[in-house]
């Protein structure tokens, strides 16, 4: 059976990073034993790099970066842009990118973004989890 394609949104691979304890963490651990694809674009590799560079430091992002390099498949601007242009207007600017990507690619975005509240495709990570039938942590995130 072919694993399941997610689109990870910046916010889950963040907090999955800082919070070990996190439903977040879980999801990236899925992906990590190749139990899930984690499929991500350019820029929400570069916000991760960015966020943990402020917040951790330089070292860290790094690694979280190349570790994104190695274990996610990153889909190029290309196989998207056609969708941003449809769906322009319809989302925040800061999350266009996102939705066109898991849209064109035709999977679901698991996130921690109300932006997406209402969207058929979004999954908070607690709710990704309980729909896959497995243990969660209490937080949504």
């Amino acid at each position: 059976m072919p694993k399941r394609e997610v689109f990870i949104d910046s916010s889950v691979l963040i907090r999955g990073l800082l919070f070990e304890e996190s439903n977040s963490a879980l999801i990236l651990k899925m992906v990590s034993r190749n139990e899930l694809m984690g499929v991500i674009n350019r820029k929400v590799a570069f916000e991760v790099l960015h966020v943990l560079k402020n917040l951790k430091n330089k070292d860290f992002a790094s690694l979280s970066f190349s570790f994104m390099h190695s274990t996610f498949e990153i889909v190029p601007e290309e196989q998207y842009a056609e969708e941003m242009g449809r769906l322009a207007g319809t989302i925040k600017e800061k999350d266009l990118e996102h939705l066109a990507t898991a849209r064109a690619s035709g999977i679901d975005i698991i996130a921690y973004d109300r932006d997406f509240e209402g969207l058929k495709e979004y999954f908070t990570p607690k709710e990704f989890l309980i729909s896959m039938k497995l243990r969660t942590y209490d937080t949504v995130y």
